[in-house]
């Protein structure tokens, strides 16, 4: 079969086994995507979108750099948005082939890009209604429902640990990432007769002892492995004084009777921050409070969660993980449920997004933020360019819905409960892959946070990772150095390559 060849790529070279381009999440923390072609076979591991950043619409917005409808597959490691909320683009672009995903992942797509789709469907119409006022030109959503659901009917559900032959010399496997249900890093193994190369993606790493999940199972073995690294400058906060902050926040809130903000990720974190609300009520730590989740999809997924037990954590006696909910908590389903919280004192409030940049949290801020007695409690990462961002680094003024908004809330950052992996458990997550021969190439994540992930391989495992950038690709070959790193016109001269033998 004749090599393919799509835009802006070149064919596969005959001393080449297979090549994988960075088109996302390289030099930045969202956006996750990368092409990883062979002569016969071309797939794209992640389709996610920019988020946080200003230029996020733009960038979400360029045409893909390959033809859509020659891809022959999708591997989702996970169901956030920033890893799988382009794949709906990428089908109404032309794709049609199949998207795999672990079967927890499939259910929450379906509540993450319906949401999704909504979203873009209700900003462009009121972007529409400006640029009419303005005598503009109207825009198209990015993509609407009809797309998603398309999306949704080429879903391919795989179980963790097996072996998927996906065509003639392309494999993968699925091992847990922990970070959120259904997470996967994927195992990718490419042949050619005797030649053979295993890229391992690790997606979004979760914690080495998360409260519900089952941990991150590191892959056997690869010769490329894309390491995350949203927090590869810094360990977290140990999780017990992080919940004892957490107590604080809510007993010095209940005493001034103001209201408590949490902004959550409506999947993972909405369903840990409940839980942990439940174990320091039945603890006697914090005094029973009226506990509102105001997001229709936290509400979803945590329904999800209920359904999916077996991704739980198992104790020595072999039960699964008990969870727990407030006792007073209330589900707001309604835009009128969620309306009512403005009026209302002494409350603690979780609503989505988690980075404060749209859905119902931006509401009770507005009504909030400029009251002495609030306190707003950041439970998760905040990138660049976020409302969230801009409380955690001490603004004193913010806008929402084009109004200025005094902050005078007290701002509590709680950097334990991060679902992420921190600087020492990547290290040790990656530790036996780099043992065997692995290089490192660092993704997910700003480039000082990069930068120190690399330093922290080099000094405790005398590995040298690559930081690559957007646009970049690396060969990886038949004979000789099996990986090459290709820089882009683009990206700037700065990464650093190690050169093992091929094995």
């Amino acid at each position: 079969m004749a090599p393919k060849q799509a835009r802006g790529f070149r064919a596969i070279a005959d001393e080449e086994l297979a090549r994988l381009t960075f088109l996302g999440a390289a030099g930045e923390v969202t956006g996750s995507m990368y092409l990883l072609e062979t002569a016969r076979t071309r797939v794209l591991v992640d389709c996610g979108m920019y988020q946080g950043e200003r230029r996020s619409r733009a960038e979400n917005e360029r045409p893909f750099p390959f033809v859509p409808s020659e891809l022959d597959a999708v591997l989702l490691t996970h169901a956030h948005i920033d890893h799988s909320g382009l794949v709906p683009k990428l089908v109404r672009d032309g794709f049609r082939g199949k998207v795999h995903v672990t079967a927890p992942s499939a259910e929450l797509l379906g509540i993450l890009l319906r949401d999704s789709a909504h979203l873009h469907e209700q900003d462009t119409l009121h972007e529409n209604r400006r640029r009419r006022r303005a005598g503009k030109r109207p825009l198209e959503p990015l993509y609407e429902l009809a797309d998603v659901e398309r999306t949704l009917a080429r879903l391919v559900e795989h179980p963790f640990d097996r072996v998927v032959t996906l065509a003639d010399g392309f494999a993968f496997r699925y091992a847990r990432a922990g970070h959120i249900l259904g997470a996967a890093s994927i195992e990718c193994r490419v042949r050619d007769g005797t030649f053979e190369r295993t890229v391992v993606f690790s997606g979004d790493v979760g914690r080495e002892h998360e409260p519900m999940l089952l941990p991150p199972e590191p892959p056997r073995g690869a010769d490329l492995v894309l390491l995350e690294s949203t927090y590869g400058d810094r360990d977290h906060k140990p999780l017990d004084a992080t919940i004892e902050e957490l107590a604080q926040a809510l007993v010095a809130a209940s005493a001034d009777g103001g209201n408590v903000l949490v902004p959550v990720f409506a999947v993972g974190r909405a369903q840990e921050i409940l839980h942990y609300i439940g174990k320091l009520e039945r603890e006697g730590r914090i005094p029973e409070l009226p506990v509102y989740l105001d997001s229709p999809m936290a509400i979803s997924a945590s329904e999800l969660y209920r359904r999916h037990s077996e991704c739980f954590q198992t104790t020595d006696g072999g039960r699964r993980c008990e969870t727990f909910e407030p006792r007073r908590l209330e589900l707001c389903r309604t835009p009128e449920e969620s309306m009512r919280l403005n009026e209302l004192r002494g409350i603690v409030i979780l609503s989505a997004s988690g980075m404060c940049e749209g859905g119902r949290i931006l509401h009770p801020r507005r009504h909030n933020l400029w009251r002495a007695t609030t306190d707003v409690v950041i439970v998760g990462f905040q990138a660049r360019g976020t409302l969230g961002r801009a409380l955690v680094e001490g603004s004193r003024s913010v806008r929402i819905f084009g109004e200025s908004v005094a902050v005078a809330a007290k701002v509590n950052t709680l950097g334990g409960f991060s679902a992420h992996a921190g600087r020492s458990e990547l290290v040790r997550w990656v530790a036996p892959l780099i043992a065997n021969g692995a290089q490192v190439a660092l993704v997910h994540g700003e480039d000082d946070k990069c930068a120190a992930l690399a330093a922290e391989l080099q000094a405790r495992l005398g590995a040298l990772a690559w930081q690559p950038q957007r646009g970049e690709r690396v060969s990886l070959r038949k004979r000789g150095t099996p990986l090459v790193l290709e820089p882009s016109e683009r990206a700037p001269e700065r990464r650093r390559t190690s050169r093992h033998r091929a094995r």
